[in-house]
């Protein structure tokens, strides 16, 4: 899977829980939004290992 947040990239050649994914590249902590195939995913679903991830910080405050 190729990963894309902000000007980082990263690459996987594995299907990987979002928030799996999240630990391995250092943002399990923050308030991002993870989209794949058009969609925004949950923390548990699934990534497969051909799909292009672009995360995003999520909107914060009020």
């Amino acid at each position: 899977m190729e990963v894309i947040y902000g000007d980082k990239k990263w690459s996987f050649n594995t299907e990987l829980v979002v928030e799996d994914l999240l630990r391995k590249i250092g943002l399990w902590r923050d308030p991002v939004l993870v989209m794949a195939d058009g969609r925004i995913l949950d923390k548990k679903d699934k990534i497969h290992e051909n799909a292009k991830v672009l995360i995003v910080n999520a909107a914060n405050g009020g």
